[in-house]
């Protein structure tokens, strides 16, 4: 991530909390640290409108030797009234989310003497528009999932379970790169993604989803020890990664034909299409999702759009240094799409007697449509 990158990105959070009437901004969580800065740390940045400066508890000597910004040893929490008071700083921006209700509440408490300000929409609102930095980034993840799925598609046979036909595709990304983990803004557990036959993908989930999958004991969700047979519907949803930036694709299969799943591709192709061509900037979120079902309803298939266990109301979602993040395509999301967004769109049906049938794949916003990033082909995979 090159300096510039990174002045741009303090630059919009400065001009933020400028606007807000704020005097400073403290960023605490390990991936907005990493955004703002391009470090992980333990520790945080204290940003005002005149300067940054990080303060770094762990690993200082490593960071100190390389960082764009000025370092400073940090020891405790109980120093930051300090810090603050030093700087003549009185009303704090501060990231809600980054702590646990007990961790917030010792907080506010060590700034009992500050005014302080929620600052998380804003950072969302900075990280929702990727730079050309981020999109570059995601289309070379697009490029080594791609990659990964050619190279480990044809080793796969009938009879594999599905942890074993899982883990062939996975060591194919993770020698491109892939941390083997994925990060949720919204705090679920998934490793790579998920490799689910048949009427598994039905299992539902504690956590909303576009499929499910028994998973292993312990942690559920995806590829369990089940065989995959013949004739029945392989879903392949995995995220592709580079550079600590992810994309989401998801790309149906089969050994040989599966009786009944025609008509259900058919119906997530073309919805694809019709949100691919009527999204755009300015459009609001909800309307995608309306134009979704209304593809959805035209096919008679409306009772199994989006549906996994209960209906989860939603047919997309932001993705960027996290799999899923602002903004949701769903009811009632009323904001607009904005040129810059990224876009992870995932139109899927929920047949109980076939399993879980559709497409995704991630899209840049601009003014004139979606532009796709993930360029794998979308056509039904027949294996040998």
């Amino acid at each position: 991530m090159s300096k510039e990158e990174i002045e741009n990105r303090l630059k919009a959070l400065k001009k933020g909390i400028s606007q807000r009437g704020i005097d400073a901004c403290l960023v605490f969580s390990l991936v907005n640290l990493y955004y703002f800065t391009g470090e992980w740390i333990k520790g945080f940045l204290l940003l005002t409108k005149e300067e940054a400066k990080l303060f770094v508890k762990r690993p200082f000597f490593q960071v100190k030797g390389k960082a764009n910004l000025s370092i400073y040893p940090f020891e405790s929490f109980k120093k930051l009234p300090e810090i603050l008071t030093k700087h003549s700083l009185k009303k704090i921006g501060l990231e809600f989310r980054a702590f646990s209700w007990e961790e917030g509440e010792k907080l506010k408490g060590v700034l009992s003497d500050f005014k302080l300000f929620p600052v998380d929409s804003l950072i969302w609102e900075l990280r929702m528009i990727k730079s050309s930095y981020e999109i570059e980034c995601q289309k070379r993840a697009s490029r080594l999932l791609s990659q990964a799925l050619k190279e480990s598609l044809p080793l796969l046979k009938p009879g594999m379970k599905e942890i074993e036909a899982s883990a062939i595709l996975e060591k194919a990304l993770r020698v491109r790169g892939h941390p083997g983990y994925t990060r949720s803004s919204n705090k679920f557990e998934l490793a790579y993604g998920y490799f689910i036959s048949g009427k598994e993908g039905l299992f539902a989930l504690p956590f909303t989803t576009g499929e499910g999958g028994k998973g292993v004991e312990g942690f559920p969700g995806g590829a369990s020890f089940k065989k995959i047979k013949k004739g029945e519907p392989l879903l392949i949803d995995y995220g592709g990664f580079y550079r600590g930036y992810y994309v989401d694709q998801t790309r149906m299969a089969s050994f040989g034909e599966c009786k009944g799943a025609k008509d259900f591709f058919e119906a997530s192709l073309e919805i694809m299409k019709t949100l691919e061509k009527k999204g755009r900037a300015g459009v609001p979120c909800e309307d995608l999702y309306f134009l979704a079902e209304g593809v959805a309803e035209k096919y008679g298939f409306k009772e199994y759009f989006m549906c996994h266990g209960e209906k989860i109301n939603f047919v997309g979602h932001g993705v960027g240094l996290e799999i899923d993040e602002p903004p949701v395509i769903c009811p009632g999301n009323k904001a607009v799409l904005k040129e810059n967004m990224v876009l992870a769109l995932e139109p899927k049906f929920h047949v109980p007697e076939l399993g879980v049938i559709g497409l995704e794949d991630t899209f840049v916003v601009t003014k004139e449509g979606l532009k796709r990033i993930t360029t794998f082909p979308r056509k039904w995979i027949y294996l040998n």
